[in-house]
């Protein structure tokens, strides 16, 4: 992993590149889904700077909440400190919460059914998250557990902040190309159906399904699963599917 590289004299930290990288891209894809579902586009890009703040304060409190026992003592520092930090960690599930209020409080402000933009909500979740999780992968934010198997990448950087020295699952990796197919397998349904929220649910299902699963390969232990076995993201996981399934039974029943 390669936390940061230096190109004439300048430091680039690979994470923070690509999640800056990721979040253009999130919004150029709402821009061009908007397009083709015939929604408003300007819903989206016009609160860009609040989905922005939100999903950057959710994020930082939901990785400081799961890993309290090295971050605690921060909070007497004040809450810049607690908040802005150098190690460009993240929680996904805390980003997708931020997301999700912002989101929420505007679809109720203009009295907007949530059905109407959650194809072109996820789909760019999922064409964002490839770049994403390549830079998280690089950064050494997310890693696997050490593997014997053929699959096992080691970190050779000085610099890389991963705690095993020894070939580790390539996690990131797998999220990124999990993001990718069903980034292209999505498109394509939707091409070939009318159905505004089908596959929006079916997307976001799939995905938190095999976060769940893959969570189990991380190497990392938050202290969600020192207590209760799963970490974060795995219970964020088994709450979008049980919200989402929800949802679409729900959808189901009404047509």
């Amino acid at each position: 992993m390669y936390p940061q590289i230096e190109i004439l004299w300048v430091t680039i930290f690979t994470f923070g590149l690509a999640l800056s990288i990721s979040f253009i891209l999130f919004f150029f894809m709402l821009y061009k889904l908007s397009e083709k579902f015939g929604i408003n586009a300007n819903f989206f890009l016009g609160n860009a700077l609040w989905f922005f703040l939100s999903m950057f304060i959710f994020s930082r409190l939901f990785y400081i909440m799961a890993e309290w026992r090295d971050f605690q003592f921060l909070w007497s520092q004040g809450i810049l400190k607690f908040l802005l930090m150098s190690d460009y960690n993240f929680s996904l599930m805390g980003g997708i919460l931020g997301f999700m209020i912002i989101l929420l409080i505007q679809l109720k402000r203009f009295k907007i059914s949530t059905r109407k933009y959650i194809d072109a909500i996820v789909l760019s979740f999922l064409f964002a998250s490839i770049i994403g999780f390549i830079g998280a992968f690089f950064g050494g934010q997310i890693y696997g557990r050490p593997t014997d198997s053929f699959v096992g990448i080691s970190a050779t950087s000085d610099m890389s902040n991963t705690p095993y020295t020894s070939p580790m699952f390539p996690l990131a990796l797998l999220y990124s190309t999990v993001s990718f197919v069903l980034f292209f397998c999505l498109y394509l349904v939707r091409k070939f159906t009318k159905i505004e929220w089908l596959i929006g649910y079916i997307g976001i299902l799939f995905f938190s399904i095999i976060l769940f699963s893959a969570e189990f390969y991380s190497g990392g232990t938050d202290i969600f699963k020192a207590y209760v076995y799963l970490n974060l993201n795995q219970i964020g996981a088994i709450l979008l599917c049980i919200l989402w399934s929800r949802g679409l039974y729900k959808i189901y029943k009404e047509e």
